[in-house]
C-alpha cells in the first residue's frame, strides 16, 4: 500500500505542475503579466541579446478612430517561429498608458484579444505551438492624439523570450490630416543567420528612440532646433516642427534642461522684435499652458494676451516628462496680430525658437537663457525638412578679436611695459626702446581689435542689447570705453621729469590694469551666455591661463625685488613701479649700456609665457570658432 499512495503523490505532484506550467505560458500572459508584460517562467530573465523579431505598421500615421495594420515578424532571412507573445500600443510620452483597441486576429486558434486599462487593449496567444509571424489590426482611440508605440514580449521557447521589442513610433493625428504611407521599418539593427545566439553575459544596449517632435523631420515636416545640427541626433535643447495638412498648420515645440518655458515665433527678420510668438509655458503647479505674445525690439521680449490675441492657436497635447518641456497646437491659417496679417499659406517666415528658466511677471517670461536661434532666411512653411540657422560668422569673429586682444596682445604688452624697460638697454626698434616698440606694437593691436570686435557684435546683435542677469554686455562696454581712451591719454602724455607726469603715470596704469581686468573678466562672463555656445568648461581654460599669468607677474616681481638689492651707485633702475613718481635720474654711460640683474633670466621667462600666451589663444579661438564644439565633433567623426 506504502508504494502506491506514493505513486499517487508523485502523479498528483506532476499534474500540479503541468497546470502550473500551461497556466504560465500555453494559454496566453498571466494576467499580472499585463502591466509590465513579464511572462513569470518561473524567474527565468528575458534575453539580452538583440531579438530576432520586429513590429512594424502599415502606416506612421493614423487618423483618430481610423485603423492600421501592426506585424509581429521576423525581418531575417529565415523567420524564427512565435512561441507566446503579449502585444500593447503605448503612449509615447507615457508609456504605462495602454491606448486605443484590437478589433481584429488572424486566427483564434493562435491569438486572443483581452483587457488589460481598456476594453480590448492587448493581444496574447492562445497555444504554445510555433507560430508564422502575425498580422493584427488596431483602432485608433477617438479622444487621443499623439505619438504611441507598439510594445510587445515575445517569447521563442519557455525559457527564452525578449522584452520590449517595439514598433516604429506612430503617430494619431486629426481626421483631416492627410495620411502620408510608408514602407514598414524595422526597429532591429544588424541582421542574424539561423537562431539567435543568446549572451546573458554580454548584454547589449540600444540607443534610446528620439522623442516623437523629430519623427518626419526629413520628409514631412519642417524642423528647426538649437543648437545647429541638432535635429539628426536628436539631442536639440529647443526645436519646433511644424506639419500641414492642407490648410491645417500643426506646431510642436520642445524644450530641454527643465525650463519654465519653451516658445517659436514667427519673424520677418532673424532679429527679435516685432514677431508672433507662442509660447508653451509651465506653472509652478506643473500644468502646462499656451499662449500666444508679440516681442518688441531692445525692450522686455514678449507681451503677452494684451497685444496678441490668444483665440488664434489651440493647444492639441502638452506635457512634462524627464525636463522636457512640450506642446503640440494649431494656428489659424491667417491671423491679425498688432495691425500684421500673419499668412501661413502664402507668405514666407523666419522661424524663431527660445526657451529660458524663468518667468518676469505672471504674463510675461523670462530671458532666453537656455537656447536662441533663427533660421538663416525666411522659409515657406509648408516645406519640409531641417531649416538651418542663422551665419554666426560676425559673433565668432568678435569672440576672437577679443580673445587676441586681451589674453594675448594686452597680456604680453603689459608685462613688457612693467618688467623689460631696462632690458636690451642700448638698443633701439624705430628709433624707440625695444620693449616700448613692442608695447605700442602690441597695444595698438589690443585697441584696433576691441574697437573692431565692437562693431562686430553691433552690426550683429543690431544695436545695443543686454545679456538678461548676465552682465557681460556692461562690463563688455566699459572694458571697449577704457581701451579707447587709453591711447588718447598716452598721445598727450607729460614730457618724464615735468610736474604732471606722476599723474599721468598712475592714470595711464590704473586704466591700462582695469581694462584688461574687465576684458579678461568680460571673456569669463561669455562663457555663460548661451548664445555663444561654449563648453562649461571653457572656465577651467580660463582659470589655467589666469594662474599662470599671475605667476609670471609674481616670478618676475621676485626678480625685480632681489635685483634691487644687488643695485649700487644708484646705476640701475630696474623696479618698475619708482617710474611712477616721474622723478628724472640721472642717464649715465652705464646705464644706456648695461642691463638690470637677472635681465638674461626674464628674457628666458618671457620665451616661455609667450608661446604658452599663444597657446592659450589658439584653444579658446577653437572652442569659439567650433562651437558647440560637441556637435562639431560628432559631425566630424559621423562624416
Amino acid at each position: 500500500m506504502l508504494p502506491r499512495k506514493r505513486n499517487m503523490r508523485l502523479m498528483l505532484v506532476a499534474l500540479l505542475s503541468l497546470v502550473k506550467y500551461t497556466h504560465q505560458y500555453g494559454s496566453g500572459a498571466p494576467p499580472l503579466a499585463c502591466l509590465d508584460q513579464i511572462p513569470r517562467h518561473n524567474g527565468i530573465q528575458a534575453q539580452t541579446s538583440v531579438p530576432p523579431y520586429a513590429i512594424y505598421t502599415s502606416t506612421a500615421q493614423v487618423r483618430q478612430g481610423d485603423t492600421l495594420n501592426v506585424t509581429i515578424g521576423s525581418p531575417f532571412g529565415a523567420p524564427t517561429p512565435i512561441g507566446g507573445f503579449i502585444l500593447q500600443a503605448r503612449e509615447i510620452q507615457d508609456t504605462n498608458k495602454i491606448v486605443g483597441r484590437f478589433t481584429k486576429i488572424p486566427d483564434p486558434g493562435v491569438a486572443q484579444i483581452t483587457s488589460c486599462r481598456g476594453q480590448n487593449d492587448t493581444v496574447t496567444h492562445t497555444s504554445p505551438d510555433e507560430k508564422p509571424p502575425l498580422n493584427f489590426m488596431w483602432q485608433a482611440p477617438k479622444d487621443f492624439l499623439g505619438g504611441v508605440e507598439f510594445r510587445a514580449t515575445v517569447a521563442q521557447g519557455y525559457a527564452t523570450f525578449w522584452k520590449n521589442v517595439e514598433s516604429p513610433l506612430v503617430e494619431v493625428v486629426t481626421p483631416e490630416t492627410e495620411i502620408m504611407t510608408t514602407e514598414p521599418s524595422y526597429t532591429t539593427r544588424r541582421p542574424l543567420h539561423g537562431p539567435p545566439v543568446i549572451m546573458e553575459n554580454k548584454p547589449t544596449t540600444t540607443p534610446a528612440p528620439f522623442d516623437l517632435i523629430y519623427q518626419g523631420c526629413a520628409d514631412t515636416k519642417l524642423c528647426f532646433g538649437v543648437p545647429q545640427n541638432c535635429i539628426q541626433s536628436g539631442n536639440c535643447k529647443a526645436i519646433v516642427a511644424i506639419f500641414v495638412a492642407g490648410d491645417t498648420y500643426t506646431f510642436e515645440i520642445q524644450g530641454t534642461d527643465n525650463p519654465k518655458y519653451v516658445a517659436a515665433a514667427l519673424s520677418m527678420d532673424n532679429k527679435m522684435g516685432d514677431d508672433s510668438a507662442m509660447e508653451c509655458v509651465r506653472n509652478d503647479n506643473g500644468r502646462v499652458n499656451l499662449f500666444t505674445s508679440w516681442t518688441y525690439p531692445k525692450v522686455e521680449p514678449y507681451v503677452r494676451r494684451s497685444d496678441s490675441p490668444q483665440n488664434i492657436v489651440q493647444l492639441l497635447e502638452s506635457s512634462t516628462i524627464d525636463g522636457k518641456l512640450y506642446c503640440k497646437f494649431k494656428r489659424d491659417t491667417v491671423s491679425t496680430v498688432m495691425g500684421q496679417t500673419f499668412d501661413l499659406a502664402n507668405n514666407r517666415y523666419n522661424l524663431m525658437v527660445v526657451s529660458g528658466n524663468s518667468m518676469k511677471e505672471a504674463d510675461r517670461v523670462g530671458f532666453h537663457g537656455l537656447a536662441y536661434e533663427a533660421t538663416g532666411q525666411p522659409l515657406s512653411l509648408a516645406s519640409v525638412g531641417t531649416a538651418a540657422g542663422g551665419s554666426k560668422l560676425l559673433l565668432k569673429l568678435h569672440g576672437s578679436f577679443m580673445i587676441i586682444a586681451w589674453l594675448g596682445a594686452a597680456s604680453l604688452g603689459i608685462v613688457l611695459a612693467r618688467y623689460f624697460k631696462k632690458t636690451w638697454d642700448g638698443k633701439t626698434l624705430g628709433g624707440v626702446d625695444i620693449w616700448f616698440a613692442y608695447h605700442r606694437i602690441l597695444m595698438v593691436l589690443t585697441w584696433v581689435l576691441t574697437v573692431g570686435g565692437f562693431i562686430l557684435i553691433l552690426v550683429e546683435v543690431g544695436g545695443w542689447q543686454t545679456t538678461g542677469d548676465n552682465p557681460h554686455a556692461i562690463t563688455g562696454i566699459v572694458t571697449v570705453l577704457l581701451c579707447f581712451i587709453q591711447p588718447i591719454g598716452a598721445f598727450f602724455r607729460p614730457h618724464p621729469g615735468t610736474k604732471n607726469r606722476p599723474i599721468f603715470n598712475w592714470l595711464h596704469w590704473f586704466v591700462g590694469n582695469s581694462a584688461h581686468i574687465l576684458g579678461i573678466a568680460t571673456i569669463f562672463l561669455a562663457v555663460y551666455l548661451q548664445k555663444a555656445e561654449l563648453p562649461p568648461w571653457t572656465v577651467f581654460v580660463l582659470t589655467a591661463y589666469v594662474v599662470f599669468h599671475v605667476l609670471t607677474h609674481v616670478v618676475l616681481s621676485l626678480t625685480v625685488c632681489v635685483s634691487e638689492g644687488r643695485i649700487s651707485n644708484g646705476r640701475v633702475n630696474s623696479f618698475p613701479m619708482k617710474d611712477m613718481l616721474g622723478q628724472s635720474r640721472q642717464i649715465t654711460a652705464v646705464d644706456r649700456s648695461t642691463d638690470a640683474p637677472f635681465s638674461g633670466f626674464r628674457k628666458h621667462l618671457l620665451g616661455v609665457y609667450a608661446p604658452i600666451i599663444l597657446l592659450f589663444v589658439i584653444a579658446m579661438i577653437c572652442l569659439v570658432a567650433l562651437a558647440p564644439i560637441g556637435s562639431t565633433y560628432n559631425n566630424l567623426m559621423g562624416a
